[in-house]
C-alpha cells in the first residue's frame, strides 16, 4: 500500500532537487553580473560563476582517484567536490584577516577537528553516544580557538572561530541525517538536508553585525564555507569507514552526485539563505573589502558608451569613447612591447597617421567639455570604433596562430594520453579473465576516470606556474592575462574547463577501444551505457574514429571562436580574460599565414567631434 505522505515527500523532494540548482546558479549569476565589484569582493565573482556553472557541468564525468581502501577505490568529483571546494580556498582569503595569517590557523584547526572526530565515530559504534561525542568534540575545538581570541584580543582569531563555529554546527547536523549505504554511498533524505546551510546562512547573517564589524556582507561567503565544509566533513569524511571491506568493490567519489551532491548544493543554498537575510534585514551591496581590479578592456568601454548613449547619458557616452580610445592603445603599446604613452597623447609612438592621435585629443577634449548634444554622442562613439579597430589590428600580430594553437593542443594530447594509454594496455593484461570481467575492474575504471582529472590538472598547473605547456612551449606560445602576467590558477581553471569534454571523451574512448583491442569475448559494457562489444581489431578502428571525429568536431568550434573573436580567443579565453601570445622563438617551427600588417586608412572615415 502506498503512503500518501511519503509519496508527497517524494515529489516534493524531487521538485526541489530538480529546481534548486537552477535557481541557486541564477541568484549566483545576478549578484556576480548586476553587483560585480560586490561579488568580486565576496570571491564569488564572474570567474568563481563560470568555474561552479559551466565547469561543473562539463566536469560531470571527471573524477581524481586517491587511494585504493580494502577491495574499493576512494575518489574526489571535480564537479561535486573539488570546485566547490577551491572556491572556499577563494573566500577564505577575503575572510581572512590581513596578510590572510588566518589561513592556516583555520586549515589547522579544521584538521584537528575532522581527525579527532574521525577516531571518535571508529572508536564510538553505539549510534547515541556516538552522535553525543560527535557533538561535544564539534562544540570544543572553536570553543577554545574563541577562548583563545578573547584571551588575546586578535580580531583575526575571533573570525576564525566563528567560520569554525558555523562549520562545525553544519558538521553535527549532516552528520546527524546522513547515512552509509555499502554499495551504494552516503545519502541524506529530503528536508533533512536543507535544514544546515538554510540554518548556517540565516546566522551567519544574525552574528555579522559583531563577528565582521564593518564588513557585514562577510556572512555571504562565510556561509558558503561553512555549508560546504561542514557537509564534507559531516558525511563524506565521517561517513565513509561503513563503507569499505562490504559488499561488491566500488568507486566511491566525495561528491560522485555532482552538481546534484549535497556538498556542491549546500555552499550554494547556504550562500543563497545568506543573501535573502542579507537583503531583508536592510543591508545593501556595500563591498566586504577590496574588490580585485578588474582591467578594462576596449571593446567593453565602447560597448558600455553605447549603453550610455542609448539611455540619454550623452557626457557619459562620450566620456566612455574617450576612454575607449585611450585603453585601445594602451593595450597596443602593451602588446607590442612599446614604452607607455604620454597620458595627453597615448597614440604616440605607434604605427599611425597623425589624424589617429588628433581624434584622440577631440575625444578627450570633447569627454571634457561634457556636451549633451545626442549628434555628439553618436559622432563620439563611431570616431572611438574607429580608434578601437586600429589598436585591435595593431595587437593582431601578437596573437598565436591557430595553426600554433593546433599544434601545441596537440603535442599536450599525446604527451598526456600516451602514459595513460601504456597503463589500461597494462591493466588490461594483468588482470585476469575476459572483456567483462577487465571492465567491472573498479582498479581499470578509477584508471579511466582518473585520466581527464590528470590531464586537465596538467593543463590548469603547467600554465599557472610557467604560463604555458610543453607544446605552447616548443611552439613559442604563452598564456597572459591581459595585463601580460601569468594566470591566476583560478583563470587556468576556467580557461581550461572547457577542454573537459574532449578529455573525457577520449579517456573513455580510448580505454574502451584498448579493452577490445586485447581482450576477447563479447560483453555488455556498463561504461558505455550497456552497448554490447565484441573484442577485436576493427572494433577497436571503430571506436577510435569515433573518438577523433568528437575531438574534430569539438576542436572546430574553438578554431571558429579563435578565428571570429578579435583578440584570438577561444571560449574559455573569453570567460577567464586571458589571450595566447607569442612569446619566444619557438622550437619547433610550424607553417602559418604571416601576421597581418595593420591597415590604417589615410584618412577618417567619420569626421573627428568638434
Amino acid at each position: 500500500m502506498i503512503d500518501p505522505l511519503d509519496l508527497a515527500n517524494d515529489i516534493l523532494g524531487t521538485v526541489a532537487l530538480l529546481a534548486l540548482p537552477v535557481a541557486l546558479w541564477a541568484l549566483l549569476y545576478l549578484v556576480a553580473w548586476e553587483h560585480g565589484p560586490f561579488a568580486e569582493s565576496l570571491g564569488l565573482g564572474r570567474r568563481t560563476f563560470w568555474l561552479l556553472v559551466p565547469g561543473a557541468l562539463l566536469a560531470t564525468l571527471v573524477l581524481l582517484p586517491i587511494a585504493p581502501i580494502s577491495n574499493d577505490w576512494l575518489s574526489i568529483s571535480f564537479a561535486g567536490a573539488l570546485f566547490p571546494l577551491l572556491v572556499v580556498g577563494l573566500v577564505l582569503a577575503r575572510i581572512a584577516p590581513p596578510g590572510r595569517r588566518g589561513i592556516p590557523t583555520f586549515v589547522l584547526c579544521l584538521v584537528v577537528e575532522t581527525a579527532v572526530l574521525l577516531l571518535v565515530v571508529i572508536a564510538i559504534r553505539a549510534p547515541v553516544p556516538q552522535l553525543l561525542a560527535v557533538v561535544g568534540v564539534a562544540a570544543a575545538v572553536p570553543t577554545v580557538v574563541a577562548l583563545v581570541s578573547i584571551g588575546r584580543a586578535e580580531v583575526g582569531l575571533g573570525r576564525i572561530s566563528v567560520l569554525l563555529g558555523l562549520a562545525s554546527g553544519v558538521t553535527v547536523v549532516t552528520f546527524a541525517s546522513s547515512m552509509a549505504i555499502p554499495g551504494v554511498g552516503i545519502e541524506e533524505g529530503f528536508p533533512a538536508y536543507l535544514l544546515g546551510p538554510i540554518m548556517v546562512g540565516l546566522i551567519a547573517v544574525a552574528i555579522a553585525g559583531p563577528a565582521f564589524r564593518g564588513f557585514e556582507a562577510l556572512a555571504l561567503p562565510s556561509a558558503y564555507l561553512a555549508a560546504t565544509v561542514g557537509v564534507l566533513v559531516g558525511a563524506d569524511v565521517l561517513r565513509q569507514p561503513p563503507l569499505y571491506g562490504s559488499g561488491p568493490a566500488g568507486l566511491y567519489a566525495i561528491g560522485g552526485a555532482g552538481i546534484f551532491d549535497l556538498v556542491y548544493l549546500s555552499g550554494l543554498l547556504a550562500f543563497g539563505s545568506a543573501y535573502v537575510a542579507h537583503r531583508l534585514v536592510g543591508r545593501d551591496h556595500v563591498l566586504a573589502g577590496p574588490a580585485p581590479e578588474v582591467a578594462p578592456t576596449p571593446v567593453g568601454r565602447l560597448a558600455g558608451a553605447y549603453r550610455a548613449g542609448v539611455g540619454g547619458e550623452i557626457p557619459m557616452a562620450i566620456a566612455g569613447s574617450a576612454a575607449a580610445g585611450r585603453e585601445a592603445a594602451a593595450q597596443a603599446h602593451h602588446l607590442l612591447g612599446l614604452p607607455e604613452a604620454s597620458p595627453d597623447r597615448p597614440w604616440q609612438g605607434l604605427p599611425v597617421p597623425g589624424w589617429v592621435v588628433s581624434d584622440q585629443a577631440n575625444l578627450d577634449s570633447a569627454a571634457r567639455w561634457g556636451p549633451s548634444d545626442g549628434k555628439e554622442g553618436f559622432r563620439a562613439y563611431l570616431t572611438a570604433r574607429w580608434l578601437v579597430l586600429i589598436g585591435r589590428e595593431l595587437g593582431l600580430r601578437r596573437f598565436g596562430s591557430v595553426n600554433a594553437r593546433i599544434a601545441a593542443f596537440g603535442i599536450d594530447l599525446a604527451a598526456v594520453t600516451a602514459p595513460a594509454v601504456a597503463l589500461w594496455a597494462a591493466l588490461v593484461l594483468a588482470i585476469p579473465g575476459s572483456l567483462d570481467t577487465v571492465a567491472a575492474n573498479i582498479g581499470f575504471n578509477a584508471a579511466i576516470y582518473g585520466y581527464a582529472a590528470l590531464a586537465f590538472l596538467y593543463f590548469a598547473l603547467t600554465e599557472t606556474l610557467g604560463g604555458a605547456t610543453v607544446g605552447k612551449r616548443l611552439l613559442g606560445l604563452s598564456v597572459r592575462d591581459r595585463h601580460l602576467a601569468r594566470p591566476t590558477f583560478l583563470s587556468s581553471l576556467v580557461r581550461n574547463a572547457s577542454k573537459l569534454p574532449t578529455l573525457t571523451l577520449v579517456g573513455l574512448g580510448l580505454a574502451v577501444g584498448v579493452l577490445v583491442l586485447l581482450k576477447s569475448g563479447g560483453a555488455t559494457l556498463a561504461l558505455l551505457g550497456g552497448i554490447p562489444l565484441s573484442a577485436g581489431f576493427f572494433e577497436f578502428l571503430a571506436i577510435f574514429g569515433f573518438v577523433l571525429g568528437g575531438v574534430g568536431l569539438l576542436g572546430l568550434i574553438a578554431v571558429a571562436l579563435i578565428a571570429v573573436t578579435p583578440e584570438r580567443q577561444r571560449f574559455g579565453d573569453l570567460v577567464a580574460g586571458t589571450w595566447v601570445v607569442r612569446a619566444a622563438t619557438p622550437v619547433l617551427a610550424v607553417r602559418a599565414p604571416p601576421s597581418p600588417t595593420p591597415t590604417v586608412p589615410t584618412a577618417p572615415a567619420v569626421p573627428p567631434p568638434g
